[in-house]
């Protein structure tokens, strides 16, 4: 059952229950408000027969002299005649009470006898009709008195019997329901306190257990999982909690990958600025002597051909030939260290890597080793793969990339694909092929000085050219990685470099022109990469 459904059925149960509660006490409470009613009634009518009694009482005592105190007399005997019709009045509210109406039936009949008795002797005195002291019709007058006093008096006794008994059936009633009240208000507090209960281990108990986990994942234990147990509600929360956890879980594995992925490039990059300071130095010197002996060799050459026919002096420039050509090679070597010590000229103008590709492509084509391998294109808009850069270090970077394919494909069969898109605020560039791959072991070093797989091969490299490449677009403020699924299922390398705004772009290394900043140097591009096809 949900929380919110087991709180709902709870209430609804604590309020039904002080509904009961408050229904019964209303209940008995009218009861004995009308107890009440019927004991003020009769009462009420206590005090009109004992009025009664008082009239009765000062005529008896009047009859004594009947003449002489005959305007008082009659008062009296009116006053307590009236007295008697209104206690024996049908239309009494306390009749509705059977008790009430079974004592006032006994009443009625002592109140009607007197009145009757009061009547015959008022009607005696009313007749200006002298009664004597002592005779017979001034000892009926007495004795209808006194007969209407007691049976008054009866009435009294009679009210005061009532009100007594209805003062015990109260108190012994009021007993009765305070005990029920208690029981039932006792019940209720007895329910609302399990119900406290059952929604504290409903709340509380999952909240704690849920603030333990909140806390080992703050404490980096992503590994640490909620059981989703308790209310729907709770349980979903706990799910939602273990998912977040195995989100954070892998991001943070991801985020070590990162860390240490960055630092082997930043390890990789000290050496490579620690290897080009070293090899500035040593290439200034070499290219002193590498001139001085072209120079001489050339100058020898000269002089070795105005001697014709000689096979001693041809044998010589032959061999002359064979050194210059070598401290050329020395020479290229030497400015290759230089490029890689100066990390880049700092003249940048806006550019497309498409038409740079393009150039590129044209290039490789008329490079007789690579006819017969193809070389395709496949760019997006131009417009919206421009970045500020240098053209000629841009050219170097597609240009390494793409000869390197070509000579990591097969002929005949070999096929290298130059892609650009546009993502976000970054220009990526791909060279892609289908040559021999890259061993795992080597991928994570292709980028150091000096470092080639291709000892012993027809075209061996110096190991300079991806070196040069990858300090050409950190420069840039861009990133380069390869990729390669291993032997014999060729590589990738991949150029993400921050894009340009056109003709506003301003050279100032990708940070944007007046339509807002761009990528910064210090940024870094998206580290996802698409699958190799």
């Amino acid at each position: 059952m949900s929380l919110k459904r087991k709180f709902l059925l709870q209430n609804m149960l604590l309020a039904l229950g002080l509904l009961l509660v408050a229904g019964v006490s209303l209940w008995r409470l009218r009861a004995l408000r009308e107890e009440v009613a019927a004991s003020r009634y009769a009462y009420t009518e206590l005090k009109t027969a004992e009025t009664t009694l008082v009239h009765i009482a000062r005529a008896q005592g009047l009859l004594a002299a009947p003449d002489a105190n005959r305007p008082e007399l009659v008062q009296n005997l009116r006053d307590a005649v009236d007295g008697l019709n209104d206690f024996i009045r049908p239309d009494k509210a306390y009749v509705n009470d059977p008790a009430a109406a079974k004592a006032y039936e006994s009443l009625v009949r002592y109140g009607e006898r007197g009145r009757q008795r009061l009547t015959m002797v008022l009607r005696a005195v009313e007749a200006d009709k002298p009664i004597p002291s002592g005779t017979p019709d001034h000892h009926a007058l007495v004795a209808a008195a006194d007969g209407a006093l007691w049976d008054v008096d009866a009435m009294v006794r009679g009210c005061t019997t009532y009100i007594r008994d209805k003062q015990d059936e109260a108190s012994s009633r009021l007993n009765t329901e305070s005990i029920l009240l208690a029981g039932l208000s006792a019940a209720a507090v007895v329910a609302a306190l399990l119900i406290t209960a059952s929604q504290y281990r409903s709340v509380v108990v999952p909240l704690q257990r849920l603030r333990r986990g909140v806390r080992s994942v703050a404490a980096a234990k992503f590994s640490e999982r909620l059981d989703p147990a308790g209310p729907a509600e709770f349980a979903e929360l706990a799910t939602e909690f273990n998912r977040m956890a195995e989100e954070l879980d892998d991001f943070y594995r991801r985020l070590e990958e990162k860390v240490r992925s960055t630092s082997q490039e930043l390890v990789r990059s000290e050496r490579l600025a620690s290897v080009g300071f070293l090899a500035a130095g040593v290439a200034h010197e070499i290219n002193n002597p590498l001139n001085v002996i072209t120079g001489y060799a050339e100058l020898t050459m000269k002089r070795l051909r105005a001697l014709d026919g000689d096979p001693a002096a041809d044998d010589a420039a032959k061999s002359l030939q064979i050194i210059r050509d070598e401290a050329f090679r020395c020479k290229q070597t030497t400015e290759k260290l230089l490029s890689l010590a100066r990390g880049g000229s700092d003249a940048r103008e806006p550019l497309s890597l498409a038409e740079v590709a393009q150039e590129v492509a044209l290039m490789t084509r008329g490079l007789k080793n690579y006819r017969d391998r193809e070389v395709k294109l496949n760019f997006d808009d131009a417009a919206s793969l421009r970045v500020v850069a240098n053209p000629g270090e841009m050219k170097q970077v597609l240009l390494n990339l793409t000869i390197n394919a070509l000579q990591a494909v097969p002929p005949g069969t070999g096929q290298v694909r130059i892609e650009g898109r546009r993502k976000a605020d970054w220009v990526e560039v791909t060279v892609s092929d289908n040559g021999r791959g890259i061993p795992p072991e080597s991928l994570k070093h292709v980028f150091e000085p000096f470092f080639t797989d291709k000892r012993g091969a027809s075209e061996p490299g110096t190991g300079l050219g991806l070196s040069i490449t990858h300090a050409i677009v950190e420069s840039h403020g861009g990133r380069i990685c390869a990729e390669s699924g291993g032997v014999g299922l060729g590589s990738r390398f991949t150029v993400m470099l921050p894009a340009g705004n056109g003709e506003h772009d301003d050279g100032g290394g990708g940070n944007g022109g007046p339509n807002g900043p761009g990528p910064t140097a210090n940024s870094r591009p998206p580290l996802q990469r698409e699958p190799m096809g």
